[in-house]
């Protein structure tokens, strides 16, 4: 979902289906942060890089070593086998993973939030020194937890606790870099211009059986005029806490995007869900929406 290009048209719609709330009408300007939709849609940096042969065979052993899960001494071990096998320079991990990053763009981005989970520092709270997260159930408290440790001789404040935020549009990226991924992302699209057909043909009574070819989602191509690009992406977000242990002591939140481009019969394979972030606990998010901040000021989001 291109939020960049979904926010202006989304509040210039006189809605007859509901009627948003003015909380969330306020998050989402806020969201905005008086951010104006360019006339010219932003070109993705880079391009097909020149590799070295080392850098090949490198980033071949690390996926192979990513696929099976292995260790770190596995790599090393596998590495020298095939150095001495093709007298060619095989990367260290480190290296290695950091030219995958430096490829696909993918680096995770730490973002500091309170020691009890109640926020991250985001958005409103961004520049708070302390937690201002307000408990109600048997009694009202304010959380108070500070934000920094205490300054080091140099002055530099360290987070008590952060929380790693994974990029969203580096994952697209790749995958329409890559032709059968790519392929598959437009299978939304396909059924989209198939039902645009039907209706404008009125050949046979439409039979609704996903998102791809559903009724909300006409509406969303010819009402809302969203989806006009076959690139445009659909996330469906989900979240929900988890017990990391059998004695309950730690409790951590995960959210993940659904991308409901894809056909249905693989949408929701471990492989194609998005992990955007995983909470570290021990306690469940206070203000959710300030984890998710960081997912909807993603460049391209």
């Amino acid at each position: 979902m291109d939020l960049d290009r979904l926010y202006p048209t989304v509040w210039d719609i006189n809605y007859s289906f509901f009627q948003l709330p003015d909380t969330l009408t306020d998050l989402w300007k806020q969201l905005l942060g008086g951010h104006i939709l360019p006339t010219e849609l932003p070109q993705c940096s880079g391009g097909v890089c020149s590799l070295t042969t080392s850098e090949t065979i490198s980033l071949q052993h690390y996926v192979a070593w990513r696929k099976s899960n292995g260790t770190l001494y596995a790599y090393k071990l596998h590495a020298d086998v095939l150095v001495r096998a093709s007298n060619i320079e095989v990367l260290d991990q480190y290296n290695a993973k950091k030219l995958v990053q430096d490829l696909t763009g993918f680096v995770p981005h730490m973002v500091d939030m309170c020691l009890q989970s109640c926020i991250t520092y985001t958005g409103t709270y961004k520049s708070l020194e302390k937690c201002s997260y307000i408990y109600t159930g048997t009694g009202k408290w304010i959380c108070n937890e500070k934000h920094y440790h205490e300054p080091t001789r140099s002055g530099r404040l360290n987070p008590r606790a952060q929380v790693q935020i994974l990029p969203v549009m580096a994952t697209i990226h790749a995958m329409f870099a890559n032709a059968e991924t790519a392929n598959l992302l437009w299978h939304c699209n396909s059924c989209l211009q198939a039902v645009l057909h039907i209706v404008r043909t009125a050949a046979t009574i439409q039979k609704y059986s996903d998102f791809s070819d559903s009724q909300m989602h006409l509406i969303h191509h010819s009402d809302f005029h969203l989806f006009q690009d076959p690139q445009d992406i659909a996330f469906a977000l989900s979240t929900d806490g988890a017990q990391l242990t059998m004695k309950k002591q730690s409790n951590t939140w995960l959210m993940i995007l659904v991308i409901l481009n894809l056909p249905g019969s693989i949408r929701y394979q471990t492989g194609n869900v998005i992990i955007n972030f995983a909470t570290p606990g021990p306690n469940s998010p206070g203000d959710i929406e300030s984890f998710i901040w960081p997912l909807f000021q993603e460049n391209g989001i």
